[in-house]
């Protein structure tokens, strides 16, 4: 009888320790559209009859897009999207973006947080449908502090679409679908 309760004793810190208490992790989820400063080739894209059933699956009914064969690096170096977005607590966060790469050589950009060096997010195997890639995880620049923070997504490759990008201190959160969006605030609606 002892060793059972230590055993359910065992059993119950284990599970405790295992599931963090709700609200202890930070979620940022960003829609892409929602980026200011938008230079070229990047173009936010809505509902067209040509491309209907990408944007039907897409968070928002829009999406960023650098599109296929408008160039990229080093012929065309322009085509950038940033975001500003305001972290509650000091804390090491995940990166993942929502994306649809068109292939091998369109499968990727170029991000960079805060004054952080560039680095390229992406470059998986998964072509031709809305999934989550993970930013690798030796980035240091993903240690942020409590307050606002900048984040710049550039061209890399053309070819690319961006749906969602989710920053989470959850370590074990694996995202499946669109997420839930945050209240994002932008120059454009501070000015309002």
């Amino acid at each position: 009888m002892k060793t059972r309760m230590m055993l359910l004793r065992l059993t119950a810190a284990v599970i405790m320790t295992a599931v963090a208490p709700v609200g202890l992790c930070e979620r940022i989820c960003i829609e892409a559209e929602t980026a200011e400063n938008l230079t070229a080739p990047m173009i936010i894209v809505g509902a067209t009859t040509t491309n209907a059933e990408k944007v039907k699956a897409a968070s928002g009914d829009a999406y960023l897009e650098i599109p296929e064969g408008s160039g990229n690096p080093p012929k065309v170096n322009s085509g950038s999207a940033v975001f500003r977005f305001t972290v509650e607590k000091d804390g090491d966060f995940i990166l993942w973006c929502r994306v649809w790469w068109n292939g091998e050589c369109s499968n990727s950009f170029t991000m960079q947080i805060d004054d952080s060096a560039p680095f390229a997010f992406g470059q998986d195997g998964t072509y031709k449908a809305w999934h989550w890639v993970k930013a690798p995880p030796n980035l240091k620049c993903l240690k942020l502090t409590k307050g606002e923070h900048v984040l710049i997504v550039s061209n890399r490759e053309d070819g690319v679409k961006l749906d969602q990008i989710l920053l989470t201190t959850d370590r074990k959160y694996v995202p499946v679908d669109v997420e839930t969006p945050s209240g994002i605030r932008s120059a454009n609606a501070e000015s309002k």
